[in-house]
């Protein structure tokens, strides 16, 4: 009994292991009335400090009258962002590059000025190479997230309202 209790207990660790790693998705989350004139669409990843981030921005256009939408970005080939007046996109760098997600939203959605689109990267000096959309880098550091978020924010309203823009 002993020899085989052994193999069942190596295989319920490894699962554990596994399962603790495993990336979650982002939960969806709505601010706003749906009906809102102007509606956001905000596609992340989980980490702390992009829940971080994007916790702020939601908080910052509360006040706005807009509707907000947050999702995963794995989520984001499935929603329809054209349908949306401000897309944020917040992604990853992972071998000099987007994630795929990204990238592939980036390159195929038609009104690139509604896009703003913020890339974690190490030292927050690289950028997405021709994404022709409004593109932010940063480090993930808790310093950075209120100006990050702010930063997001205020090219969000001049998306939503280009005429009051600076």
């Amino acid at each position: 009994m002993k020899g085989r209790a052994f193999p069942s207990l190596v295989l319920v660790v490894v699962a554990m292991a596994f399962g603790g790693c495993a990336v979650r998705a982002v939960k969806t989350t709505e601010a706003g009335d749906p009906r809102a004139g102007n509606k956001v669409l905000i596609a992340t990843q989980r980490s702390e400090f992009k829940e971080a981030v994007v916790t702020r921005i939601v908080e910052g256009l509360k006040g706005d009258l807009c509707y907000v939408k947050v999702i995963d970005l794995k989520a984001l080939k499935d929603e329809p962002a054209t349908e949306y007046d401000a897309v944020v996109v917040v992604n990853t760098c992972k071998a000099w590059s987007m994630t795929r997600g990204a990238s592939r939203f980036v390159k195929n959605f038609e009104d690139k000025e509604k896009v703003v689109l913020l890339t974690t990267a190490g030292g927050g000096d690289w950028m997405p190479k021709s994404a022709g959309v409004d593109a932010i880098t940063s480090a993930s550091k808790s310093q950075k997230v209120d100006p990050l978020a702010d930063e997001i924010v205020g090219k969000v309203r001049k998306i939503l309202s280009p005429d009051d823009a600076e």
